[in-house]
């Protein structure tokens, strides 16, 4: 049967930063978690553990859930439903002729398109789900609506079926930010966001690393999601570890702020390029040396990775033919300046803006 229960505190979402008192600082308030980033999943069930689910009457062990949905509303009153989502239905999209009656397997889906749970959950309420489907486990919330006047923007049962197409290990290819699909008028927030950035010379590398986690498409929608600052061991923390969309394995990102200076005076590459350089092969060394490691302890798959290196920004044709020459004595490390960058956003915009204003997929 579901649970009532009454919560003592708003609950407004988790940090991305650290902040002293009076400082300002980004709060995520609604993610989805894929299953294949396994330390982030473990680490924000902790979470709720600790702010939600203990306060749960009579919660089983956490072996014991297949799945749970709790539901907040605006007074805090809160229903828990745990192991009891038994009218859960999908729209997909089969790759073969299905009779009616027939079973459906998962290698029969070419795609889910809205899943609705049979609970009643109004725009005002926050919600989340923790799922499975075998060994793998995904975690949803969003508690924007415990304090947005006009409650949920997005469609609740297109963010549940991203989350069921990363349960069985299918890519969405949809591009996560804070875990719903990225519309138009959200991609045209994130273009603005580094026009402005860009035209203010702002120095701030944590802003543009901030960019890059909630827009992975401005990387020209070769990857499927991000993370932010994994630690491959205590020495290597590389600024973004990114998910291919073609075959899930992992690609690496070093991110410095567009102005720092690249060249000398006479038009030789700098220590602060060399460093950079030479921080990006560091990553990719150390990934291929201990892939095995990664992939059994980090669940990172390392397969032909690369290195992006995020830097630059104004440079003429003959320092970019510099950088170039760079590249071609060692092919897994690829400089992308923030020109590039821009183009390649402005591009990304310009095709899902063509495409009438559907989200983006």
């Amino acid at each position: 049967m579901p649970v009532e229960f009454q919560l003592k505190q708003r609950l407004a979402g988790f940090a991305a930063a650290a902040a002293n008192e009076g400082q300002q600082v980004r709060v995520i308030s609604r993610e989805l978690v894929s299953p294949n980033d396994a330390l982030h999943l473990l680490d924000r069930l902790d979470q709720m553990q600790s702010i939600l689910f203990g306060s749960i009457p009579g919660l089983p062990p956490p072996s014991l859930i297949d799945h749970m949905l709790v539901v907040i509303r605006r007074d805090l009153s809160a229903t828990a439903y745990v192991n009891e989502l038994h009218n859960v239905r999908a729209e997909i999209q089969v790759n073969r002729g299905i009779i009616a009656g027939e079973p459906v397997y998962a290698k029969d889906i070419a795609n889910i398109s809205s899943v609705d749970l049979g609970v009643e959950i109004g725009e005002d309420c926050a919600v989340v789900l923790v799922r499975s489907f075998g060994w793998r486990r995904s975690l949803f919330f969003d508690f924007g609506p415990l304090h947005a006047s006009k409650g949920r923007n997005y469609q609740l049962s297109e963010v549940l079926a991203q989350q069921a197409l990363m349960l069985i290990g299918m890519p969405s290819g949809r591009g996560l930010i804070e875990g719903a699909p990225a519309t138009l008028e959200r991609m045209t927030e994130g273009l603005v966001r580094l026009r402005c950035l860009l035209g203010e010379t702002n120095t701030d590398e944590a802003r543009y690393q901030e960019l890059i986690e909630e827009h992975p498409w401005m990387l020209g929608g070769t990857y499927s999601e991000v993370r932010r600052h994994p630690r491959l061991d205590d020495r290597w923390i590389p600024d973004f570890i990114v998910t291919r969309c073609h075959d899930q394995c992992h690609d690496l990102v070093e991110l410095k702020q567009p102005f720092l200076a690249l060249f000398r005076g006479k038009g030789s590459l700098n220590s602060s390029f060399n460093d950079a350089w030479n921080q990006a092969e560091g990553y990719l060394n150390f990934a291929l040396r201990e892939r095995d490691y990664l992939r059994s302890e980090k669940q990172i798959f390392i397969e032909n990775p690369r290195c992006i290196l995020l830097a630059g920004h104004g440079l003429t044709e003959v320092q970019r033919r510099r950088i170039r020459d760079k590249e071609a004595l060692s092919v897994s490390v690829a400089v992308i300046t923030y020109d590039e960058l821009l183009k390649t956003a402005e591009h990304m915009h310009t095709l899902v803006a063509g495409a009438g204003n559907r989200r983006f997929k």
